[in-house]
């Protein structure tokens, strides 16, 4: 099935139950509500804190090049972010998880006009295992991965540093690990309310891996 013959439900605009299902290509036209997820990889071993990115490669993807979240996507029509998430990260990683493995961040309504996805209902989700960049696989969307530090790359997306030293692999070079400098360019080319997603994210994310627990002010 070509992915804008995918069913969605439809959400109300008002308390978000869902009132129907129409194609993605519908629900983009139609500007309806409808449901995205996306979740961070991020983990401590021996007192480092770490992150895996996703390179976006999509050709018609206007982010293209960018890091992103490790996987996310459209919430399928009678799926649960958990189910989508868990179905994206096969489709676009390769990796295999359980229901029970991940953290909820937050579930919010976005407005985006300059997005394709203008009205969505988006569950951000965070799987703290730690994971090998080797044993990442490429896909028709992802074709880069790049590990980074937690703190560093939190800077970067705040301009508080133009570069940081990363771990990376490239479907363009083999795939083989190398080590690079993550320049501020692989964020900064995404309008500011997905940055500001980003920052609230990271926040989260800092906080659930030294309190055990996700403070709600992140996302007020």
């Amino acid at each position: 099935m070509a992915d804008d013959e995918e069913l969605l439900d439809v959400l109300d605009g008002e308390d978000l139950r869902i009132v129907g299902q129409k194609t993605r290509a519908q629900v983009h036209r139609h500007h309806d509500w409808h449901a995205i997820v996306f979740v961070w990889s991020a983990w401590e071993s021996a007192g480092k804190r770490r992150m895996l990115l996703q390179q976006r490669g999509r050709a018609d993807d206007p982010f293209a090049q960018q890091v992103d979240a490790l996987a996310g996507g459209h919430v399928g029509a009678g799926e649960t972010a958990i189910d989508a998430i868990r179905r994206e990260l096969v489709e676009e990683v390769g990796l295999q998880t359980e229901a029970n493995e991940f953290i909820h961040l937050t579930s919010n309504r976005v407005e985006r006009p300059r997005s394709q996805c203008r009205r969505v209902l988006q569950h951000l989700l965070l799987y703290p295992q730690s994971l090998a960049i080797g044993a990442m696989q490429f896909s028709d969307e992802v074709d880069g991965f790049v590990e980074v530090d937690l703190d560093g790359f939190t800077d970067l997306v705040h301009r508080r540093r133009r570069q940081l030293p990363a771990t990376a692999r490239y479907l363009r070079d083999g795939g083989s690990e190398q080590i690079i400098d993550l320049h501020e360019g692989a964020v900064h080319g995404y309008p500011d309310e997905i940055l500001d997603t980003f920052r609230r994210s990271l926040a989260a994310i800092d906080s659930w891996l030294r309190d055990g627990r996700v403070d709600p002010i992140h996302f007020a």
